[in-house]
């Protein structure tokens, strides 16, 4: 499983749980106002490598998962 931090004005992160050939299940996690908002979806492959190659989300190495 692979965690991806999402740049936002809010602390947001989002597991990858599965991959097919076309898209992705992601689980997203908000924190807003002191309470955790999770959504599961599936997510294009498309728009996911999108959002890698302009920044909009980024990989967390081993140490920043442990803080997330």
């Amino acid at each position: 499983m692979f965690q991806y931090r999402i740049r936002s004005n809010m602390e947001m992160c989002m597991n990858v749980l599965s991959e097919t050939d076309d898209s992705f299940y992601v689980h997203i996690v908000t924190l807003k106002d002191g309470y955790e908002l999770e959504k599961k979806e599936f997510m294009p492959r498309r728009l996911f490598e999108t959002l890698r190659a302009t920044g909009y989300i980024e990989e967390l190495t081993a140490a920043d998962a442990r803080l997330a």
